[in-house]
């Protein structure tokens, strides 16, 4: 990362909104998100959401305490209550609207998190005046740190539980999604609905539980299940084709990496997973290159350990099949066909992606030695937007503002007023007939552009950027053959 000076404490300095500076009316267009209009989701979830997470890590504190005492001793006691009385202050300054404060701990990223925040414009430097994207993730990174100033809780990730609870009452779905994509054949007809149950993937359990099977629909059926999962919702774009068409142009090259900045854990995560597998065993990537947080971030985003955890989960599940689907994952892992991208703090900033460049050049290099990067969820798109409000009608690679390391496909849920790429009138008429459509969940894209190839490309290349190691090494058991696991599915798909 760049790194740059920090230029004093100006960035200390009191500071507080009035009621004049807030504006009534919603985000208008060809400006930042910002908590500052009242009817945006920005200040909906700065004035109510934040503060209840906040309040639900403390509370998550308290319920591990007994475990966490008896894990580290007597002395986790003090680190507990330091930890909540610092999340009590940081809930009274975003409700007071404070200026953000420098990072003075041991935070890996402190430099670079400073100089940013030492370079924003002063009256863009609280919760509510500034941008959305940069107040969320602040308040995000702040949480952490005080877990990093203490001597026992800095590895201790306050989300974990909600991330394998729902991908413990997905079994259902799981099992269904498992049984159905063991046999898929390499077409665009099957690459298409898995791209879809990827988006959609949120809440599937749900949508699996209310859709009505009819005589002659079969729960292991691939179809059935893509219908599963566009169950009330709608895809807007859909550039899926040319997603299929980038990797088919690259069949021939010697090697094929994919990127896939991923989103969230749990489910999702596992049909992630799937999609990545359909990717390596059909030849349509050597190598795929999981990018994830590096600390805990947005309740539900994977880190490396939620990776490590939902292998392990499945090798020791009690479904045969999910068990062998753990297996195989572990040794595709284990290979080198899927990996962990070296850790990056840059996805856990506040910078919007078309600052890569310059702001972490390593990282942007990477991205250029790979053929395709799939950005997923609603925070990766805005961050690819900038956390602007463009035109709805603004094409998509306009809307990148020039980040083209290679070519770029974004797959996300709507769930803010960043969308771009929609046909003419489309907003409108979606404005008249859903209000709440931007927030609601409910609509999503798939968006593609082909790369503009810089130089930066032939120095990812060379530098040997695009053989990353395997970040893990599953132990798996010597029985587990190629022979045995393939016996162990047939036989899972029978009964």
């Amino acid at each position: 990362m760049t790194l740059r000076i920090s230029l004093g404490n100006s960035s200390t300095l009191s500071g507080k909104t009035t009621d004049s500076e807030f504006t009534e009316g919603p985000t208008p267009r060809h400006s930042l998100l910002s908590g500052r209009f009242k009817q945006s989701f920005a200040y909906l979830s700065l004035r109510t959401r934040m503060p209840g997470i906040m309040q639900q890590i403390i509370l998550r504190l308290l319920e591990e305490g007994p475990e966490l005492e008896a894990k580290f001793g007597a002395e986790v006691h003090k680190e507990i209550q330091h930890v909540i009385d610092a999340i009590e202050r940081l809930k009274l300054e975003l409700q007071r609207d404070r200026q953000f404060l420098l990072f003075h701990g041991n935070e890996p990223d402190k430099a670079a998190w400073n100089a940013f925040l030492t370079e924003l414009p002063r009256h863009k430097r609280t919760y509510f005046r500034a941008c959305w994207l940069h107040s969320e993730c602040y308040l995000y990174r702040r949480i952490h740190s005080f877990f990093e100033s203490t001597r026992h809780l800095g590895d201790f990730d306050y989300f974990a539980h909600l991330k394998q609870d729902d991908l413990k009452i997905s079994e259902r779905a799981m099992h269904a999604l498992a049984t159905a994509t063991r046999s898929l054949s390499k077409d665009f007809e099957s690459f298409s609905k898995l791209m879809r149950i990827n988006l959609w993937s949120n809440h599937y359990e749900i949508q699996l539980n209310a859709y009505v099977f009819q005589e002659d629909e079969q729960h292991s059926d691939l179809e059935v299940l893509s219908r599963v999962a566009d169950l009330d919702r709608n895809l807007l774009v859909d550039d899926s084709t040319l997603v299929w068409n980038c990797l088919m142009k690259a069949k021939d090259r010697r090697e094929i990496v994919v990127d896939f900045v991923c989103d969230n854990g749990g489910f999702e995560f596992f049909t992630d997973m799937l999609l990545m597998e359909y990717l390596v065993e059909h030849g349509m990537a050597t190598q795929v290159r999981l990018h994830v947080k590096a600390i805990p971030w947005y309740i539900s985003d994977v880190n490396s350990a939620d990776i490590e955890w939902t292998i392990n989960y499945l090798i020791g599940h009690s479904d045969e099949l999910l068990s062998a689907l753990g297996h195989k994952w572990a040794r595709l892992m284990n290979a080198g066909k899927i990996v962990v991208a070296p850790k990056s703090h840059f996805w856990t900033g506040p910078q919007p992606y078309f600052v890569m460049v310059d702001s972490d050049l390593e990282l942007y290099k990477v991205l250029s030695g790979g053929s395709l990067a799939i950005f997923k969820g609603d925070l990766n798109y805005r961050k690819l937007m900038g956390d602007y409000i463009w035109d709805s009608t603004e094409e998509f690679i306009t809307c990148l503002r020039g980040f083209r390391p290679c070519n770029i496909c974004a797959m996300r849920t709507v769930k803010c007023e960043v969308v771009c790429g929609l046909p003419e009138g489309k907003s409108d008429d979606l404005l008249r007939s859903d209000p709440q459509w931007m927030i609601s969940g409910n609509y999503g894209v798939i968006q593609y552009t082909d790369s503009l190839k810089c130089p930066c490309y032939q120095v990812g290349r060379l530098s040997g950027l695009s053989h990353l190691p395997s970040h893990h090494n599953f132990r798996l058991d010597d029985k587990e053959s190629d022979q045995s696991q393939h016996k162990r599915m047939r036989h899972s798909r029978k009964t």
